[in-house]
């Protein structure tokens, strides 16, 4: 895939989701209509869940893990060049960490959170409908924000600082810095187009009027591939 026009056409989509049309008024629906459209979306965040859980904790628990093994690698190593490469392991994994907290994907919680709402009423259901259309767009934005071109610049200038770090601050080979960066570029590229999109491709059907009531087949989550670096080589894995 062209990743100039992949970036171009994420870039679209956020600004579609930034100033898309509102959608009709729920005051203005029949209830019957609110109630599809509930369904709809309350299908769709269900629907989502999975994945969204499965991408976000999966690759913080595997940036977490690499984190403590590459501070037990680094007090434990018996040459300066492990010291090196091990503290350079454990700040890439660091940043991975903060990444996933500071950009988390939401679409589970929202969707345990729109539940838990009540709608026994019609007023009730119709406040209920304004919530939903708000954690439905709010859950595409950040896939959005997530696949978007800032993301790959944002990564790669981490691990182009980190990489010049290691090859300025250590006075190592030029080739030592551009394979940390290779590497931590390689794994932030596999972390940002195996994230879910199906609240983006939901949004996109509930704003084009498709068919409410078949909101359980929209948008069906493949499954997605994982890797992850360590000092040592490479983990490969799939989410299903």
């Amino acid at each position: 895939m062209n990743c100039v026009a992949t970036s171009a056409s994420v870039f679209v989509v956020l600004i579609a989701l930034t100033n898309c049309a509102a959608t009709e008024d729920p005051r203005s629906l029949a209830d019957s209509e609110v109630t599809s459209h509930l369904v709809y979306i309350q299908s769709s965040l269900d629907g989502g869940q999975k994945a969204a859980n499965l991408w976000w904790y999966g690759w913080g628990a595997a940036y977490g893990a690499l984190t403590v093994e590459q501070f037990v690698a680094h007090s434990q190593a018996d040459t300066e060049k492990e010291r090196q490469d091990t503290l350079v392991g454990y700040v890439t994994s660091s940043s991975g960490v903060i990444g996933q907290l500071v950009a988390p994907v939401e679409a589970g919680r929202l969707a345990a959170r729109l539940r838990a709402m009540p709608g026994d009423t019609a007023e009730q259901r119709q406040a209920k409908l304004a919530a939903a259309e708000s954690f439905l767009r709010r859950s595409a934005a950040q896939e959005a924000l997530g696949r978007s071109w800032k993301m790959h610049v944002m990564t790669g200038a981490v691990n182009l600082g980190i990489g010049l770090f290691l090859w300025l601050r250590y006075d190592r080979p030029a080739r030592d810095g551009l394979t940390v960066f290779a590497i931590g570029q390689l794994v932030s590229e596999v972390q940002i187009f195996t994230q879910p999109m199906k609240a983006v491709r939901d949004l996109r059907e509930y704003e084009q009027g498709s068919d409410l009531r078949h909101a359980s087949s929209v948008g069906a989550d493949h499954p997605t591939w994982y890797v992850s670096a360590t000092h040592r080589g490479f983990v490969v894995g799939c989410r299903l």
